[in-house]
């Protein structure tokens, strides 16, 4: 019986001592990790601070296959959550400052952290430097002596970041080609979008906005589709600077809708284009329009100005995570414009059908919108020329 007692008493002694030793660990933590990668600082700014791309480069905290992220923006305040068998948190942004630095507040399975983004400009790219603060609570602390020490985990968990960012980066965005196919006969197609006008430099935002609200709706209502995503540019002010233009989902059949609706159901009519494909990262289309319009320079095609120029995503972020294998298709307009006609049923002496000059956008926009889950689900169908 005494030898009971005793071995109770050391277990009890050795149950205070290790209290006694975790309570008096440091619980703070002061984590820092560099990085220089080849991009521009503006680029790694922009991409960090979208929380899109999180997914995609498995930025810190490390997730699996089996993670569900959803991404929100409310007030201007954007927040990212995750969620696992293993694993769930946030992160959402405290403050940025243009092109320079990032502050994050982060929550990883209650480990609460404030996470330091700073970019440098260097001779040959960007110093990427991340500092991960916090403080552990006596639980962390035991957990950390029991399973391991999580200022290590959370140290190479960081360093994988930002290895991962630096193979995205240099690796996956500059991996791209441009391909002139010829010219194709673009076939007609039903389609459901959203026309809106809007300045060059906001066309982005403007398509990032619009493509969700399309995706969940097709989806909502059980639209049978027919083929992948595309935009349709109507019309481009050289002079005002505007772009006139609709983000469409192409459907098998026709739908009217009733006016004012938000969206609208149309047909996009047969005509003969020059393609030109993009694999590849959407950064590189404005040099995709660029060589299509090189190859009718230089073979002397006769651009439609009063035709339709499509941008089909026949491969994007839902079919695979890897830019280098995004692919996009262009449709230039070629042929002879059809006569503009006045209500007498006579032709009208204005090939362009407007004052203001109709053509594609000849200052193409640099980056490009990236459907991903939490937009809705991508059309699996393909479209064909």
């Amino acid at each position: 019986m005494k030898i009971v007692k005793y071995i109770f008493l050391l277990l009890l002694l050795a149950a205070v001592a290790l209290t006694v030793f975790i309570a008096t660990q440091d619980g703070k933590y002061n984590i820092v990790r560099e990085q220089y990668i080849k991009a521009p600082k503006n680029v790694l700014y922009n991409f960090v601070n979208d929380y899109r791309n999180w997914e995609s480069v498995a930025l810190f905290p490390e997730t699996d296959t089996t993670t569900v992220y959803t991404f929100s923006e409310n007030a201007g305040k954007t927040q990212l959550t995750w969620k696992s068998a293993d694993t769930e948190g946030k992160l959402h942004t405290i403050k940025t400052v243009g092109n320079d630095s990032i502050i994050q507040k982060a929550h990883n399975n209650g480990l609460d952290s404030d996470i330091f983004w700073k970019f440098k400009d260097t001779l040959n790219g960007t110093k990427v430097t991340v500092r991960v603060k916090g403080r552990l609570s006596f639980i962390e602390k035991a957990y950390s002596v029991l399973n391991g020490d999580i200022k290590n985990q959370t140290e190479t968990g960081l360093q994988n970041s930002l290895d991962n960012l630096n193979d995205y980066l240099v690796n996956e965005l500059s991996t791209y080609t441009i391909d002139v196919k010829g010219m194709v006969k673009k076939n007609a197609v039903f389609y459901l979008g959203h026309t809106d006008s809007i300045t060059v430099e906001g066309l982005n935002r403007k398509i990032f906005n619009l493509f969700p609200k399309l995706l969940n709706f097709v989806k909502e209502n059980k639209i049978a589709t027919n083929g992948a995503p595309f935009i349709l540019y109507k019309k481009h002010d050289s002079i005002k600077g505007f772009t006139k233009f609709a983000v469409c989902v192409p459907i098998k059949e026709e739908i009217f809708t009733s006016p004012g609706s938000e969206f609208e159901g149309g047909k996009l009519e047969s005509f003969n284009a020059l393609k030109t494909t993009l694999k590849g990262d959407y950064s590189h289309l404005k040099e995709a329009w660029n060589a299509a319009y090189a190859h009718i320079r230089k073979n002397n095609l006769p651009e439609n100005t009063s035709g339709s120029y499509v941008e089909v995503y026949s491969t994007g972020m839902q079919q695979t995570k890897k830019p280098s294998q995004w692919v996009t298709d262009i449709y230039i307009p070629i042929g002879k414009p059809a006569p503009v006609l006045n209500e007498a049923g006579q032709s009208i002496n204005n090939t362009a059908g407007s004052t203001a000059k109709t053509t594609a956008p000849p200052a193409y926009p640099i980056n490009r919108p990236r459907p991903s889950s939490e937009n809705g689900n991508m059309p699996e169908n393909r479209e064909t020329p």
